[in-house]
């Protein structure tokens, strides 16, 4: 059983990911933004372990900032010697247009900018040990529209749908790219509509919680497809960029831009300054 490392593991699909992944055998180092959820997502690993299977101590980072995601992969990098999963699951979607310490839209810098350093970060230890990328997107993308010339919403009308979809958009053109780039296997992922704490800061939160219960999946059928991508050989050998429920998803006609998706690749590298 291989080492996985789990972003966003805090709670939501994280959590029941690095529950099951670690149920299952592997090693997981689960990193999230709260340190007092993940000791509770980590005793719940520990107490769902295998004997024999060891259940590293959680990374706290808020990976809103790059010097924070930088901190974090060489934390990774002394504690992990092989990487056989990087699951680059964590995200964000704000109420309002918020800009990070670094200067960007908030969404795109969670989303999209820190799974990109992350991953460019730790591709030389993923690759030696014949590892694979597993990045939550979501059919939101379909939503999205990425303005090369307006990357951080500046200049337009900003709403919650489209920054959020555009980052899921990038998460796409990430997985194109990063598969054209170099060796590893990358694939991502819609989980559904779960009941998560990513409508935390939405409008009329109370009406949304109730319907979620009522209506959303729960994280750990959300969890269900990244499990699998992340265990099995599909994810080893896929034969698609985007899966949804255990099969490959339905990307919409700007998600297949690959001249997008090489330019997003060299502007992406540029900002986080690789």
């Amino acid at each position: 059983m291989g080492t996985i490392v789990l972003t966003g593991a805090s709670d939501g699909i994280g959590a029941a990911a690095a529950v099951e992944l670690t149920q299952l055998g592997h090693e997981v180092l689960a990193t999230g933004r709260s340190q007092a959820k993940l000791d509770v997502v980590h005793r719940r690993m520990v107490d769902s372990a295998p004997d024999d299977v060891t259940v590293p101590e959680p990374i706290a980072c808020d990976l809103s900032r790059l010097d924070a995601v930088r901190d974090l992969s060489a934390q990774v990098l002394e504690r992990c010697p092989r990487i056989d999963v990087l699951a680059n699951n964590a995200g964000m979607q704000t109420r309002r247009r918020e800009v990070s310490a670094d200067g960007y839209e908030l969404n795109f810098a969670v989303n999209h900018l820190a799974p990109f350093l992350m991953t460019n970060l730790l591709l030389d230890r993923v690759t030696e040990t014949s590892g694979r990328v597993v990045t939550t997107s979501s059919s939101v993308h379909r939503v999205g529209n990425i303005d090369f010339d307006d990357l951080q919403r500046e200049k337009g009308r900003w709403t919650r749908f489209s920054s959020y979809g555009s980052s899921k958009l990038a998460n796409i053109w990430f997985t194109t790219e990063l598969r054209r780039r170099s060796s590893v296997p990358a694939t991502c992922f819609h989980p559904g509509s779960v009941n998560t704490e990513l409508v935390r800061d939405v409008p009329m939160q109370s009406m949304v919680k109730a319907a979620a219960k009522l209506f959303a999946r729960t994280p750990e059928a959300g969890a269900d497809t990244l499990v699998w991508l992340a265990t099995d050989q599909e994810g080893a050998t896929p034969h698609a960029v985007y899966y949804a429920n255990r099969k490959p998803g339905r990307l919409s006609a700007r998600a297949q831009d690959a001249a997008a998706a090489t330019r997003l690749w060299d502007v992406s590298a540029e900002l986080v300054k690789l």
